[in-house]
């Protein structure tokens, strides 16, 4: 078999016309058709109806095959013709998007019974063949979640385990870095209100031990003036005490519970002072040491104290292996999830091999400090991980950076209205050529940090200016709840502190430089604003000129006056 590194993507009907010299000269594989004709036929209607789900597929920058999928069956596949693929290539494509939502199963079932060698070619690669019309595979996991290091931003990684949980997807293996070694420990536990609990009851004189400036942390001198403290005793001690940290591992975690579980566990720590990397499995430590392993792994030196075992020192996982794949990989995972909470460390190079699907969970939000605990941020960030898991791997929500309970089609009825709102308004199409919406598309991106389509402009306006009001993003919204909550915080200031929890220096950072810097988003859409609201008579004209040259601020004025509208329920 080829190898085949495959990168897909829903396919929606604005984008349509990118894909069509590709889709011209395409070939059905299978025959669910009786021509290719038909083939191509059916998969553009469904398509540009936005109907099904209907995928591309790429090797490397070129789309080579279009796969539609109803009802958890395939429905049509077609090549482009010049492209030769084997039937392991296409049958491994076909798996690895059916095991990206973790599905059970895969269907394929034709209108005439299917021809000997069709046949033999599915139950080649591991199909039943029923009344010879139909084919089905059961699929088999053996899931490796693999969480990686960064501190009190670990929090989330508890939200995608109660994601998880909620979605019936089981985890055969653990391995984890740091606070993801902690957090593998109690996902290994099962208990997931202890894990909650500890989570949002945390604070950092619970992890280490160090004198507290009688200082507040919910301004950026009260945050410096702590982390200076932190600082010196790091410095003066060779590292803060990890004491509480110990003292909290030995209340929370249970050894009985732990070899009860069936799920295997890797932790990774780092041996001083030779560096060199050590890997634990739970199922082979001694009972007496596996509590300092875990203290090890999250021994973040110089801050933290180093971690004696027997007659050695051991610090965190992350200075050799923060994001421990290989792990999984070695212990025999065939999907890995991926939990990266943004916390220092080296990246270990990994080659992924080809059969096994690997689903990566990275919030686009910062997400506090690394080795400054408060429970209220921790609380959100269970939350944030919660949703982010639910949209990404259950499929059940939209957004990008919030998230919304609604579909694709929700999302395109309320850009209708915002389309139509320009038009009486200012009498202005937004979209007068190909070049001028993929222009616009382009420039969101950039932005927005996502992809963005002429179907979902709409949604990516209100979350930019959703994030520029500071709402939070750790509740699961309707477009019109959004709206209503963005109506209200245009009259006051959102307190963020209090909203998500101790917030860090760059976060501090980066909110001032939104809220005074004139270059920033923020302040930009502001400038713009004033420059429209300035002379009423000419707010057309400049609304169609400045479109032209600076859309992504231009829209988000447009919509931030539709919102004010009121958005209607459908």
């Amino acid at each position: 078999m080829e190898v085949f590194v495959m990168r897909s993507e829903r396919m929606v009907a604005s984008e349509w016309k990118i894909f069509s010299k590709y889709f011209s000269g395409s070939i059905q594989l299978l025959p669910f058709y009786e021509t290719h004709t038909l083939a191509r036929q059916v998969f553009s209607s469904k398509v540009r109806a936005n109907s099904d789900t209907s995928y591309v597929i790429y090797r490397g920058k070129v789309p080579c095959l279009f796969i539609t999928i109803t009802a958890g069956q395939v429905t049509n596949i077609l090549a482009q013709e010049t492209i030769q693929l084997s039937w392991g290539t296409i049958f491994l494509v076909v798996d690895k998007l059916f095991k990206q939502n973790f599905q059970p199963t895969i269907s394929f079932t034709f209108p005439q019974a299917l021809t000997i060698h069709l046949q033999e070619v599915f139950l080649k690669h591991g199909y039943k063949v029923i009344e010879n019309k139909s084919v089905r595979k059961d699929l088999a996991y053996h899931t490796g979640l693999i969480l990686g290091g960064g501190g009190a931003r670990g929090a989330y990684q508890i939200g995608v385990w109660q994601a998880l949980k909620e979605l019936n997807i089981s985890i055969e293996i653990i391995t984890g870095t740091s606070v993801g070694a902690l957090n593998g420990a109690l996902i290994l536990q099962g208990d997931f209100e202890v894990a909650k609990d500890m989570w949002e009851k945390i604070d950092t004189q619970k992890i280490l031990s160090f004198p507290t400036m009688d200082v507040s942390s919910e301004t950026l001198g009260g945050l410096m003036s702590q982390i200076g403290s932190f600082t010196r005793s790091a410095i003066q001690s060779n590292g803060v005490s990890t004491q509480p940290l110990k003292d909290l591992i030995q209340e929370t975690f249970s050894q009985e519970k732990m070899q009860q579980a069936a799920t295997d566990f890797y932790l990774v720590t780092t041996e001083l002072p030779s560096m060199q990397e050590k890997e634990i499995r739970f199922k082979s430590c001694h009972s007496d040491q596996w509590q300092s392993w875990l203290l090890a792994s999250a021994s973040f030196f110089p801050a933290m104290a180093a971690t004696k075992i027997a007659d050695k020192y051991y610090v965190d996982g992350g200075y050799r292996n923060n994001i421990p794949v290989d792990l999984a990989l070695s212990a025999g995972a065939t999907e890995c999830i991926i939990v990266d909470v943004k916390g220092p460390g080296i990246m270990k190079p990994v080659k992924i091999p080809t059969v096994v699907n690997c689903l990566n969970l990275q919030t686009p939000w910062t997400m506090g400090a690394v080795l400054l605990f408060d429970g209220i941020r921790s609380t959100r960030n269970i939350q944030l991980g919660y949703l982010e898991t639910m949209k990404t791997v259950g499929k059940k929500y939209t957004g990008y950076w919030y998230t919304f309970a609604e579909t694709l089609s929700d999302v395109t009825a309320f850009q209708q209205t915002f389309f139509a709102y320009i038009k009486e308004t200012y009498q202005i199409k937004l979209w007068n050529s190909m070049e001028q919406k993929n222009k616009i598309c382009k420039k969101l991106r950039r932005v927005y940090k996502d992809r963005v389509y002429t179907e979902n402009i709409g949604l990516v306006l209100i979350e930019l200016l959703a994030k520029s009001q500071e709402i939070s993003a750790y509740k699961l919204y309707t477009i019109k709840e959004l709206a209503s909550i963005m109506q209200q915080s245009e009259h006051g200031k959102t307190d963020l502190v209090k909203s998500i929890g101790m917030i860090s220096v760059q976060e501090w950072l980066k909110k001032y430089y939104e809220d005074y810097f004139l270059l920033s988003d923020k302040q930009q859409v502001s400038l713009v604003n004033e420059l429209l609201e300035s002379n009423e008579q000419e707010k057309p004209q400049r609304i169609a000129f400045l479109l032209e040259k600076i859309p992504v601020q231009v829209l988000q004025i447009l919509m931030r006056e539709f919102i004010k509208q009121g958005v209607k329920e459908k």
